[in-house]
């Protein structure tokens, strides 16, 4: 299982992301005083199914991580 995790500095907003997940697990978030938005997971939310991963972001601003199941 993997965990998506989302580099706010090389988030570029550009909602690929968004539009992949059909878990709703990301949203789009203002983080001021920037006006840009931001790709954000909800952890609770994602599965991990790695559809958010590379290659699809331009920037490689979300990494999936693998996570322990003790």
């Amino acid at each position: 299982m993997h965990e998506a995790r989302v580099d706010a500095e090389l988030c570029d907003g550009c909602q690929d992301c968004l539009e992949v997940c059909v878990y709703d697990a990301i949203a789009l978030v203002r983080f001021p005083p920037s006006r840009r938005l931001k790709a954000v997971v909800d952890p609770v939310r994602c599965c991990g199914c790695m559809a958010c991963g590379p290659p699809l972001c331009p920037r490689d601003g979300i990494e999936l991580v693998p996570i322990r199941l003790s």
